[in-house]
C-alpha cells in the first residue's frame, strides 16, 4: 500500500509512519520539511506548506491513501480543501484525524449521530474549545463533500503514547513515579477515556486495508475506566510509594487551578457534563482493539524517562504543596 501522510514528524504522524513502515507499506511525507526532519532517512519526503496553499510536490503522483492529522490553524478548512481537491484523482481514500470536540454536549453513551457545531461559512475570529470543535467540524464536511464514501473521519478524545508532546497523561505517570503525596482532583470515580496513539493508527490502516470509510468515535478503553483506576496503575506499573490526596473540585477552583491544563484529566464541577462518556461501539464492532493501560503506562514512562521532555501540562510542585498543605 502507499501511504502520503500528510505530516509524519510529530507524536500521531510518527506512529503513522513507524507502523506503516513495520507493515511495509510505502510511504511518502509531506510537510514544511522544519521538524524532525533527520527522522525516516528512507522515506521519500515532499517539502511544501499548506498554510500558504504551496502544493506543487503534490501534483502528478499516486497514492493508495492520503493520511491527514492537520493541527490547530485559523484556516483549517481552507487547508483541507486545498489538499483534498487536489489529490481527489491521486487517492483512494482521505483519512482526516478529527476530535470529539466537534461535539458541542456530549451524552452518556453518545455515538457519532451527536450534532455537531454548526458549520458556518466564516471561520471563527476568536480562537477556543468552541472555535476548535467548529474547524475541525467544517473541516469534515469538506472532506465528506469531496470524497463522499471514501473519506475516513476518525474522532478521537484523548490520545496518549510515546513521542505525545503535550503531558497530559504523561504527567501523572511523571509525578507518581516520583512518590510522595500526590495530589488527585475531585474524586477517583471520575470517568477516563483515551485512545493509546499506537491503537488507534494500526486500527485506521486496518479499515483502510478492507476498504471501511465512515465516521467513527476513536475513544477508549473498551470498559468503564475511573481516573482512580488509573492513578493506581501508574504506582503499580513505576512501583511508586505515592499515595493520593483527593481534593474537592471547589477548592481546586477557589485556588485557580487550570482544568486540564495543570490536572489533566480533570473538569471541574461546572463543566462535568464534558467528561468522556461517548460510545466506541461502532468502532469495536469494526475492529477497534486495545492494549492493556498498564502496557501504554509502562512504554509512556520508558520514552519520558529516556527523552525527560518538557511538559506545559502540570501542578508545579509549590502548588501541589500548598494546597496539600491547606488541607491538613
Amino acid at each position: 500500500m502507499k501511504v502520503l501522510i500528510l505530516g509524519g514528524t510529530r507524536f500521531l504522524g510518527r506512529h503513522f509512519v513507524e507502523i506503516a513502515l513495520n507493515q511495509g507499506y510505502q510511504v511518502t511525507l509531506f510537510n514544511r520539511g522544519q521538524t524532525n526532519n533527520d527522522l525516516y532517512p528512507n522515506v521519500e519526503k515532499l517539502v511544501g506548506d499548506r498554510v500558504k496553499s504551496d502544493l506543487a510536490a503534490l501534483q502528478g503522483r499516486k497514492w493508495d491513501v492520503v493520511i491527514d492529522t492537520a493541527g490547530y490553524f485559523p484556516n483549517l478548512p481552507h487547508l483541507v480543501r486545498d489538499t483534498a481537491e487536489l489529490l481527489k484523482d491521486s487517492v483512494n481514500t482521505y483519512v482526516f484525524i478529527s476530535t470529539i470536540s466537534v461535539y458541542p454536549e456530549f451524552q452518556a453513551n453518545g455515538d457519532e449521530t451527536l450534532p455537531l457545531y454548526p458549520i458556518n461559512q466564516e471561520l471563527p475570529q476568536e480562537m477556543n474549545a468552541q472555535a476548535y470543535g467548529t474547524l475541525k467540524a467544517m473541516a469534515e464536511s469538506v472532506v465528506q463533500e469531496v470524497y463522499g464514501e471514501r473519506g475516513l473521519i476518525t474522532r478521537p478524545g484523548l490520545i496518549v503514547g510515546p513521542y505525545d508532546n503535550t503531558g497530559r497523561f504523561t504527567y501523572w505517570i511523571r509525578r507518581i513515579s516520583e512518590g510522595r503525596e500526590v495530589l488527585a482532583p475531585e474524586s477517583p470515580e471520575l470517568p477516563v477515556q483515551y485512545i493509546d496513539a499506537r491503537d488507534l493508527v494500526q486500527w485506521i490502516y486496518r479499515l483502510i486495508s478492507t476498504h471501511k470509510a465512515g465516521v467513527y468515535n476513536a475513544v477508549g478503553p473498551d470498559y468503564s475506566l475511573k481516573l482512580g483506576q488509573f492513578l493506581a496503575t501508574c504506582q503499580q506499573v513505576t512501583g511508586s510509594n505515592a499515595t493520593f490526596t483527593w481534593i474537592p473540585g471547589q477548592i481546586l477552583e477557589s485556588q485557580g487551578i487550570q482544568h486540564w491544563q495543570e490536572l489533566p484529566l480533570w473538569l471541574p464541577p461546572t463543566m462535568q457534563n464534558t467528561f468522556p462518556c461517548l460510545s466506541n461501539s461502532k468502532a469495536l464492532a469494526n475492529g477497534l482493539r486495545f492494549r492493556p493501560l498498564a502496557e501504554t503506562i509502562r512504554d509512556i514512562w520508558q520514552w519520558d524517562q529516556v527523552e525527560q521532555p518538557e511538559y506545559a501540562s502540570g501542578l508545579s510542585q509549590d502548588k501541589e504543596t500548598a494546597i496539600l498543605c491547606m488541607m491538613r
